[in-house]
């Protein structure tokens, strides 16, 4: 496989002609250079059409839109549609009707496939490599900012290495609800009528469930989150809600939060019998550079998130090719899984699936107003992408987001991510599996289990290594169980602390029950949001 410039592979090609043409898996990549008119001429010559040429990229937004013909090649993105504008440092290509044309820019295209002397090219019309090390300062990662050469470039790789390469295990995925008391109807929320919909439209939905609410959750409606455990599930969001509170660097304070969010947890879980996953999702998205250790050692099966860099600036570290994996690592060897909102769009949606990643949908209350039209317009554009989803309880979406990729005639290499991991085999015969797991610090890990078996990793380059086998059509669970953080400090809650906690949920209640959901109010409505956006 060859990956150039225009001109470097016409002037390789000029001079040795031959030696490529007797690769029997030859196939190349190519895009402009700095001189697009250089480039232009050393396309002409690769592809033997003197009429094909490159242009500037045209002012204004434009409709870019991946083929549907070619869809083993583009994957989930098969016949996605985005309008953006282009950057400085694409083109397009004209004369394309004698070409495979991949991702089309109106008459123009993008990213084109042609066949010479039997070996494939694929060119994309971007003179931008992707810098996988660059950094990610705030917000989340969008695709439109890279497209024309992030989208081709992925889809080749996937397409051409897809035998060797990693893939997903299974593409899961999970509606996300935050903040919802366990009541029948919260806000513009009615779960019954949520439940009647992921019957119907084959979806699955986690509560984001804050903590302090664990007192909160009436009986009858226990029974009907006990009864409906199917499809929905519960995580844990944060400890009281309150700004920033997972956002702190002290170890103490976010080792006394996690705590007594668990603690809640399992005292809810008790009183209601409606279990939850041990699954952190940050409220608004606010975390601190120390806090994923923290999780780690306090049980956390992992952490979702939007926002995919800690709060201080100073120790963040997020690279494309950490929201490129199937979690952020780069914070204590502990999975931050990223999610994303309906506006977000269909192209982020189907870029994660591309990559791997499960498919995460953020949401709140109002999501649910005028007959949950959006979210039903939602989950139909995801059953449309070219792949097959995997609606599944949060906690088991996580347990089974890995990567594997395939050694041998019956061996595969499997990368974990959080601290469990269930694993299939689906084939006729027993598979060796080889597990690895990003942590350095094996100091910290009290024990691991295969199944309810004990088992002692190898340690290598930071990495956690197991070796074991599955039967045909069996499974098998891995858990690492790290050593118990040292019981925290004692942190001060005085009363008035806990009356402003008290305040503050109370009031979010208000505004998400009543404010919001009438019109000659949403005014109000608005500005208490933003009252409580300002301390929640």
């Amino acid at each position: 496989m060859v990956f150039g410039s225009a001109e470097a592979v016409a002037a390789a090609l000029g001079s040795a002609p031959q030696q490529y043409r007797e690769q029997p898996h030859a196939a190349f990549y190519i895009y402009p250079g700095e001189d697009l008119t250089a480039s232009e001429r050393a396309l002409q010559f690769l592809c033997g059409k003197a009429n094909v040429h490159l242009r500037q990229a045209p002012a204004g937004s434009i409709s870019l839109r991946v083929s549907r013909e070619f869809a083993d090649l583009a994957g989930p993105m098969a016949g996605v549609e985005v309008s953006l504008k282009l950057k400085e440092a694409d083109a397009v290509i004209t004369e394309t009707s004698d070409f495979a044309t991949l991702i089309s820019a109106g008459e123009t295209s993008v990213f084109i496939r042609f066949q010479r002397h039997s070996i494939p090219f694929f060119c994309c019309a971007s003179s931008k490599m992707v810098d996988i090390d660059e950094p990610i300062r705030s917000g989340f990662y969008d695709v439109k900012e890279q497209f024309c050469s992030a989208v081709p470039l992925v889809m080749f790789i996937r397409h051409i290495f897809r035998e060797v390469a990693w893939s997903p295990q299974e593409l899961g995925a999970c509606l996300i609800v935050d903040d919802p008391l366990l009541r029948k109807r919260y806000g513009s929320c009615d779960f019954w009528k949520l439940g009647e919909l992921m019957r119907t439209h084959d979806f699955t939905t986690n509560i984001a469930f804050i903590p302090w609410n664990w007192r909160r959750t009436a009986p009858a409606d226990g029974e009907f989150f006990r009864n409906e455990g199917g499809r929905f599930s519960v995580s844990i969001h944060g400890c009281d809600h309150i700004g920033a509170e997972f956002g702190a660097t002290s170890p103490d304070v976010l080792n006394s939060r996690a705590k007594l969010a668990q603690l809640r947890m399992r005292n809810h879980e008790a009183r209601t019998g409606i279990r939850h996953d041990t699954v952190m999702i940050f409220p608004q998205g606010i975390f601190s550079s120390a806090c994923p250790e923290i999780l780690k050692r306090n049980g956390f099966l992992a952490a979702v998130n939007t926002e995919i860099t800690p709060m201080d600036s100073a120790n963040a570290r997020t690279r494309i090719r950490d929201v490129w994996d199937i979690a952020i690592m780069g914070y204590g060897d502990f999975p931050i899984f990223t999610r994303r909102y309906a506006q977000h769009g269909l192209e982020n949606f189907a870029f994660d699936l591309l990559l791997g990643k499960p498919c995460l949908i953020v949401s709140h209350h109002d999501f649910f107003k005028d007959d949950c039209v959006q979210l039903i317009q939602l989950i139909e554009n995801l059953h449309s992408l070219n792949c097959s989803l995997h609606w599944r309880p949060l906690g088991d979406v996580i347990r089974r987001a890995c990567r594997r990729r395939v050694t041998g005639a019956s061996s595969e290499e499997i990368e974990m991510y959080g601290t469990e991991l269930l694993i299939d085999n689906c084939s006729d015969r027993s598979m060796e599996i080889r597990v690895c797991k990003r942590d350095d610090r094996t100091d910290q890990i009290a024990a691991i289990f295969c199944d309810e078996r004990l088992v002692t990793p190898k340690n290598q380059n930071g990495y956690l290594l197991l070796e074991d086998i599955i039967t045909a059509h069996a499974e098998k669970r891995l858990r690492v169980i790290y050593r118990e953080q040292v019981e925290a400090a004692n942190i001060n809650r005085s009363l008035p602390f806990e009356l402003s906690v008290a305040v503050r949920r109370i009031l979010s209640e208000v505004r998400d029950d009543y404010l919001s959901r009438s019109q000659s109010l949403s005014s109000s409505a608005v500005g208490l949001k933003n009252i409580l956006s300002r301390h929640n």
